[in-house]
């Protein structure tokens, strides 16, 4: 259905609206605006927050969208494989680069509105709006909290002489226990009716599902205490989405599609809201765009591939696991996709592989093995070739959807201890129904945990743990590219995933002058889908859309045979004491003495 446009108009506004900003909370701006005399009626409580609204996406700057859907899509961790990598995983993240991470101006944005929304009569629509603060300044203090720990908390419009400008932090402890209390107040006031573009008591319920989450399994996996306490209010927001009869899982056209459709729904039909809780919405004829079609299969964009680690996450058509399977590990790239999750063949260029409006075509996946950095070249959002020059996809970037939400219930179940099959039922059977998957079987998971998970995962154990590696699974499958991989890493105590040399596609011995490889199923082969590899000189039958040069444009895990991998030449690093959680900025310790570094980071005074 065609959405509303007010996060659309939320980029064009947000720039005319109240702009009560600054840099940080040393630098109290000369307010442009005086709020004591507005705020008075809906129409500047509206308009007020929807300059908020691209807080929602976690965007810091008003800009055409490209950016917002850039982070969210292609977040770099151990699924989603750069040409480069993050400074995070090579040790060189310090605390001269976490300045913008530490910008604190939409807070004072938001508490300047919280202060002078009393000027608005009409309790009805102050609670409204009032709500949606809450919600945003909860999910700014989510965000601090994940990158930071405890912070100093903030409820009040301070001023240039305000002593809590310099207090110490507050504990991680105090701020959740905030979090928890602005997530109340937004629920709790917050709209009754669904709107995908709206911050609604949905959405706040969402990320109340999700912030508990994080909280509870940080707390359980860092060994802090009241993890408890958290993954039950995770377990309770969940519920309250499930219950409300307002959200289930989007079937579309049917098992073969239905995936991949809901990422890839033009402007004209927007993400469908039987199961997208809150989107962020685009428009080409608003200028609101973004770039996911030229980024991702472009040889100029940013070339981007799905790890072989995530390949083998998913299961087989029958529910056993794939790396059960004998030599899974350097099946051909036909073979290994064989009655695969049908998931997998609506998340990457396949056997097959057509696209939008498109019949089959075996260039694309020649483009896939010589663009993608791993050869699995992501089809996620990706929309029609019409939407191929750059920046000008308008298809909605979901923010909360209802799969998340099931997943996190089952996730927090299981984690307590209270997980049951019908749970299971309820939950994960929802979301693999979509693609004709069979149910988690509760029993069987706990009775044979799997292996290959059990050493992704070394920290889980107990009598759930099989099941907890299963919806693991399920949650990297089913929500890849939705911007949560690093931070279940980062709540699970996992961060040795980073380390790992990052695989691709498995090219059996290169000879001389050149080796062809069928990238079609077996069942395929009279397609002709042959790519080569060659050595030293391109051999004259062969062009550039069908072969790549061995150590030249491809580089092989065994030298001349093995995975497609990148980044060989840079050693990876992850300090178990350290990385969890980011430097403050020796800008920050410096204006503010109170401030302690996060330990093992430097400080100004050593």
């Amino acid at each position: 259905m065609k959405t509303t446009t007010i996060l659309k108009k939320a980029f064009l506004i947000s720039s005319l609206s109240l702009s009560f900003c600054a840099c940080d909370l040393n630098q109290l701006p000369q307010d442009q605006m005086t709020p004591e005399n507005s705020l008075k009626n809906e129409t500047e409580l509206k308009l007020y927050i929807n300059g908020l609204l691209p807080m929602l996406s976690g965007a810091s700057n008003v800009d055409n969208g490209a950016s917002v859907a850039a982070g969210r899509m292609m977040e770099k961790t151990d699924d989603v494989i750069w040409p480069t990598l993050p400074d995070y995983m090579i040790g060189k993240r310090s605390s001269t680069q976490s300045a913008g991470s530490w910008d604190w101006d939409n807070l004072r944005k938001i508490n300047i509105f919280l202060k002078y929304s009393v000027n608005c009569p009409d309790e009805t629509v102050r609670e409204k709006y009032n709500a949606m603060a809450y919600y945003l300044r909860a999910q700014f203090y989510y965000d601090k909290l994940k990158t930071f720990g405890g912070v100093p908390w903030y409820d009040t419009v301070l001023e240039d002489n305000s002593p809590e400008l310099y207090k110490p932090r507050d504990s991680r402890e105090m701020i959740a226990d905030k979090i928890l209390e602005d997530l109340d107040k937004a629920i709790k006031n917050g709209v009754e009716a669904k709107s995908l573009n709206e911050i609604t008591k949905w959405t706040a319920l969402a990320l109340k599902s999700r912030f508990c989450l994080f909280e509870g399994t940080f707390r359980k996996y860092h060994n802090i205490e009241g993890s408890e306490k958290f993954l039950k209010e995770c377990v309770s927001a969940s519920e309250a989405l499930m219950t409300s009869g307002k959200y289930t899982i989007d079937k579309g056209e049917g098992t073969d599609v239905a995936y991949r459709d809901l990422f890839a729904q033009p402007a004209t039909n927007n993400a469908s809201d039987v199961e997208v809780i809150t989107a962020y919405a685009y428009s080409i004829s608003l200028g609101v765009k973004h770039n996911t079609n030229y980024s991702i299969i472009n040889a100029s964009g940013n070339q981007i591939g799905l790890s072989k680690a995530f390949m083998d996450s998913y299961l087989m058509n029958d529910g056993t696991r794939f790396t059960d399977q004998p030599g899974y590990a350097t099946m051909i790239f036909g073979e290994e996709f064989e009655n695969r999750d049908p998931r997998m063949f609506q998340t990457v260029r396949c056997p097959g592989y057509a696209r939008i409006g498109k019949t089959h075509d075996v260039n694309r996946l020649y483009e896939a093995m010589i663009i993608s950095t791993t050869g699995y070249m992501p089809i996620k959002y990706i929309q029609s070739g019409d939407y191929d020059k750059q920046t000008s996809n308008e298809n909605d970037i979901i923010l909360y959807r209802y799969a998340e939400v099931l997943l996190n219930y089952a996730e927090a179940k299981a984690e307590l201890g209270t997980l049951l099959q019908t749970d299971l039922e309820q939950s994960i059977k929802l979301i693999r129904d979509r693609v004709g998957m069979p149910n988690m079987d509760m029993a069987a998971a706990n009775a044979n945990p799997d292996p290959v998970l059990s050493a992704q995962y070394p920290l889980v154990n107990g009598s759930n743990k099989g099941v907890i590696l299963e919806i693991r699974r399920e949650r990297r499958v089913e929500m890849v590219m939705e911007n949560l991989r690093y931070d279940d890493i980062i709540r699970w105590k996992a961060g040795h995933l980073f380390t790992e040399q990052f695989k691709g596609v498995y090219f059996s011995t290169v000879t001389a002058p050149s080796t062809k490889y069928d990238l079609d199923k077996p069942a395929y082969t009279a397609r002709n889908a042959n790519f080569y590899i060659y050595i030293g000189e391109r051999p004259s039958n062969l062009t550039e859309k069908n072969s790549i040069g061995l150590n030249v444009g491809i580089f092989l895990s065994n030298g001349d045979s093995g995975n497609k991998v990148v980044n060989t030449d840079k050693v990876k690093t992850w300090n178990e004491d350290r990385d969890y959680l980011a430097p403050l900025p020796s800008s920050a310790l410096v204006i503010n003495p109170n401030l302690k570094q996060n330990p093992y980071w430097d400080s100004p005074s050593n």
